[in-house]
């Protein structure tokens, strides 16, 4: 069995690209997987960051909603302080509450301070741990008194900022006093803050911002701030239509990232707001990983440059030369550039053959051309004899008649015919000689009969001195003259032209024939359109001897195409040069 064949610049370039962009599939696939591992490690440490924020603060919560709510509905002296009792029953009513709240407030280290509002909300006492600072205690007691004093709900809550700090005040209200309390909602957040984040909480509608990356709550990135008048002022990190869009979890809106918690217990919800950036999906070593990447792919495609350039290249020119070589081109050469010393020593000694081969080629070259000449003298002499012996016979009918006048017109002539007829060792003749002849021609033939005869003539300038092989447009005007001769009943027209075609395969003249007379017989058509047409029945001697010729001259580069169409119409197209010369 064959074995199958492949070619090796195929292979060396297939191999090159697919080893290339495996690799690089490979280096893709782990960056990808990496990232995606990266993504999804951060996308669950924040969230768990925030559930973990927010279940802190739902705890502190229900705590400080526990222990205002006792005081508010069981402590027996908040039910009685707005009765007005004696000034002594009234501090110590007061004495016992402070008592109770210090306890609550040691016991609860996560409450920040619990405040008890009375004689319509204007005096305040107040219990703190060490976690709410002097500045902050006295803001929140202004706070409560404003909050108190403008709105008349028995439940209220508030998110308000002291002392740089975002607090959560809730208050529990009776008649003329109340009993509140404040939670740090800085409380739960993560050790480690994310460059660039802000954390706060949402009610409402409105964001309040607990923290930001630098662990501070200021004037232009704080949640709530609390104005002389008592009221709250929210920031911009985000606006109530970005509020509206958020659901649980993950969030893109507006080049922000948002992880949003909500609370159970509450009308509250926790969110870290991070810009949009790329350092949000990578890291450093991705960065690293993505050049390691780029500068593999460079390296390898520049590899694949050598192999191709250096290898491929040189073996495929060889390749195309000994292909050359098998179609008969023997002036072959080596284009590609080379570099390897093993590929040039081949190069080398394929020109060493081809140029031995090239002088034996020439000798069996002379040889075939001059078996070639002796054809050519062979099929011009089969020509000679048919003009002459027609000839003769026309001179001795005007001489036999007493035409003198007529017969020595026809001597000239046919002297001129017969010199032109007898050129053998010319086998070539410009366009204009050829014309010239066909003119002589046509003139004989109007003194040989008395048929009217006419030929007109359209050749281009360019085509002049192009050289072609002798008869080769009289040959078919003696055609046309020769299938005319039973003709009646109106003139012979002949038509001849000589037309220059440039094309992108070089430069040809395109000879045409036409006449109105009977046109080709059947027989002699089916034969001068082929190929290689071999004379049959004594049909078609002179065309056929031509088409030979044509072949010999010009190989396969001369063609030919006979038809009848109101008559005959030849065409002969061939190469502005000769293949083979003399």
């Amino acid at each position: 069995m064959k074995n199958k064949m492949f070619s090796l610049k195929r292979q060396i370039v297939g191999a090159s690209w697919l080893f290339i962009i495996t690799v690089a599939l490979l280096l893709m696939a782990f960056l990808l997987s990496s990232i995606n591992s990266y993504q999804k490690k951060n996308n669950e440490k924040r969230s768990a960051d925030m559930a973990a924020y927010a279940n802190t603060l739902e705890t502190n919560l229900a705590q400080l909603r526990s222990i205002t709510g006792e005081i508010y509905a069981q402590n027996n002296s908040f039910n009685v302080i707005d009765t007005y009792p004696s000034v002594a029953e009234r501090w110590n009513c007061i004495y016992n509450l402070l008592n109770v709240m210090h306890i609550q407030v040691n016991g609860n280290k996560n409450i920040g301070g619990l405040f008890l509002y009375y004689d319509a909300f204007e005096r305040v006492q107040y219990a703190i741990n060490n976690s709410m600072s002097f500045a902050a205690v006295e803001q929140v007691k202004k706070a409560g008194k404003s909050i108190l004093t403008s709105r008349s709900d028995n439940y209220m809550t508030e998110i308000l900022r002291a002392d740089e700090e975002c607090w959560l005040g809730l208050y529990m209200r009776k008649a003329a006093s109340a009993i509140g309390g404040a939670i740090n909602l800085s409380q739960g957040l993560p050790d480690k803050i994310e460059k660039n984040a802000v954390y706060g909480v949402i009610e409402d509608g409105k964001f309040y911002c607990t923290v930001d990356a630098a662990g501070n709550v200021t004037e232009s990135n704080a949640g709530t701030e609390v104005s002389e008048n008592g009221k709250n002022l929210e920031t911009e990190v985000l606006d109530s239509i970005q509020i509206a869009k958020l659901q649980p979890g993950e969030n893109h809106i507006d080049g922000k990232v948002i992880y949003l918690h909500q609370l159970n217990s509450a009308d509250l919800a926790v969110a870290v707001v991070l810009p949009e950036s790329i350092w949000l999906y990578i890291n450093g070593f991705h960065i690293v990983f993505m050049l390691l990447i780029v500068l593999f792919v460079i390296a390898a495609v520049r590899i694949e440059k050598f192999v191709y350039y250096e290898l491929s290249r040189p073996l495929e020119d060889m390749s195309n030369a000994l292909q050359s070589i098998k179609t008969g081109e023997w002036e072959v050469d080596f284009s590609a550039p080379n570099r390897i010393s093993e590929i040039e020593d081949v190069r080398q000694s394929v020109k060493t053959l081809l140029a031995e081969i090239e002088q034996y080629k020439i000798r069996f070259y002379e040889e075939e051309l001059e078996k070639a000449k002796i054809h050519r003298q062979y099929l011009q002499l089969q020509l000679t004899p048919h003009f002459y012996t027609n000839c003769l016979k026309n001179a001795y009918y005007m001489l036999a008649l007493k035409e003198y006048d007529n017969a020595e017109i026809f001597l000239q002539r046919l002297s001129v015919h017969l010199r032109y007829l007898l050129q053998q060792e010319k086998g070539f003749v410009t366009i204009q000689e050829e014309l010239d002849f066909v003119r002589n021609y046509v003139d004989l033939q109007k003194l040989m009969t008395s048929k009217p005869l006419t030929c007109e003539i359209q050749a281009d300038e360019a085509v002049m001195e192009k050289e072609v092989p002798i008869l080769t447009l009289q040959t078919f005007i003696e055609n046309s003259v020769k299938y005319a001769r039973d003709m009646t009943g109106r003139q012979l027209r002949i038509w001849l032209s000589v037309k220059y075609r440039k094309t992108e395969d070089g430069n040809y003249l395109d000879i045409t024939v036409k006449d109105n007379g009977p046109g080709y017989p059947k027989k002699l058509l089916d034969v001068i359109n082929e190929y290689k047409p071999e004379e049959k029945e004594g049909l078609g001697i002179g065309v056929i001897n031509l088409q030979s010729r044509l072949r010999i001259f010009y190989g396969d580069k001369a063609s030919w195409y006979f038809e009848n169409h109101d008559g005959a119409v030849s065409e002969l197209v061939l190469p502005e040069k000769i293949e083979v010369q003399e």
